[in-house]
């Protein structure tokens, strides 16, 4: 091999192990900006319904009920009915002996065991044993009258029903016009609640409502607003209203806890992202971050509205066909390039 081939076949060499190398960094540079690229996921923005709700506490109590009283103060001397028995309506239910009565009973008994004791200490067939016997036996007839002449009160069931409560118990001691038990219709429960007066335009009679009992947490139940009381309180500023159970086979009681979500604004054919999708600059500027089809994400300014679980309706700032980024939006500066994982699928509305 002469010098002029040897010097040509090395060039070659050289200029064939430049290119390989030339190639080999270009292609360490593709993947480098490949693997700096944020790995994303992003949604396409939904068109949907939201709704705000308020949510409200409310007791379940019965519209009919009776609290039945003491018509004296006295003791109470019998007592017919206990919780959760039936009460019929007409029927003796409490006995109340007055204190009236007590009273003068338990003198005249006291006033014949001292006549007693004196006769034992007096000699038979004396005067003083006599005109002793002649006093007791008044005493026994004046105890005998007394008896008669001032009796026993009885009280009177006004309604048949439940006994949801009972106050007293036998011979404990009442006054006139106290509460001894009360008598609930089981068939006019209903949830009492009140709200404030802002959302009274969202209270109507007639509309529907989901309830969740505290007795039953896990099944959420349908109930509708029965009445809405005609005056807001100017101490508390709320209006009350019930909410009757539609259809419920749960057993219910006085007293229950219920919790009401009442829809308090609504709008239709809305845009709607997830909430977490939302970030807040330090000039509290709500922003997204929004991804085209060549897969540069660029943050975009929105105004947000109504929320409802894990939904926040966008009044401005986005379109129905844009891509927002939904996790690993932390991380992102505006104008970058971005990897993104799956394919964005419209979420279930």
């Amino acid at each position: 091999m002469n010098t002029t081939v040897k010097y040509t076949t090395m060039a070659a060499l050289m200029i064939i192990l430049v290119m390989q190398s030339c190639h080999r960094g270009e292609n360490t540079t593709v993947q480098t900006v490949a693997k700096n690229m944020p790995l994303v996921k992003v949604q396409p923005v939904v068109i949907t319904r939201m709704a705000s709700f308020a949510e409200i506490s409310g007791t379940i109590q019965a519209n009919i009920f009776s609290d039945i009283k003491s018509p004296a103060d006295g003791t109470i001397e019998k007592l017919y009915a206990r919780e959760n028995q039936m009460a019929v309506k007409d029927k003796l239910i409490a006995v109340i002996n007055p204190n009236d009565r007590v009273s003068l009973i338990a003198n005249n008994q006291m006033q014949i065991q001292q006549l007693e004791q004196k006769l034992k200490a007096s000699g038979i067939n004396s005067e003083e044993y006599n005109a002793l016997e002649k006093e007791l036996e008044k005493a026994k007839n004046d105890l005998e009258y007394a008896k008669k002449m001032y009796q026993t009160i009885p009280v009177i069931c006004s309604m048949n029903g439940i006994v949801t409560h009972r106050w007293l118990d036998e011979g404990s001691q009442v006054g006139a016009k106290e509460k001894i038990i009360t008598v609930s219709d089981m068939n006019s429960l209903v949830i009492k609640a009140e709200v404030n007066e802002k959302y009274f335009s969202s209270i109507t009679q007639g509309k529907k409502i989901p309830v969740i009992l505290d007795a039953f947490p896990g099944d959420t139940l349908s109930g509708v607003i029965s009445l809405v009381y005609p005056e807001i309180s100017a101490d508390t500023r709320t209006v009350k209203f019930d909410v009757k159970l539609i259809n419920s086979s749960k057993k219910l009681l006085p007293g229950m806890m219920a919790q009401l979500r009442i829809p308090t604004d609504i709008h239709e054919k809305t845009i709607a992202i997830p909430a977490d999708a939302v970030l807040t600059n330090p000039s509290n500027q709500r922003f997204v971050f929004v991804v085209n089809k060549d897969s540069m994400a660029f943050r975009r300014v929105v105004k947000t509205g109504l929320s409802a679980k894990t939904q926040i309706e966008i009044l401005s700032g986005l379109t129905n066909d844009e891509n927002v980024v939904v996790m690993g939006q932390e991380m992102l500066k505006d104008s970058i390039r971005v990897k993104i994982a799956g394919n964005p699928k419209k979420p279930a509305k």
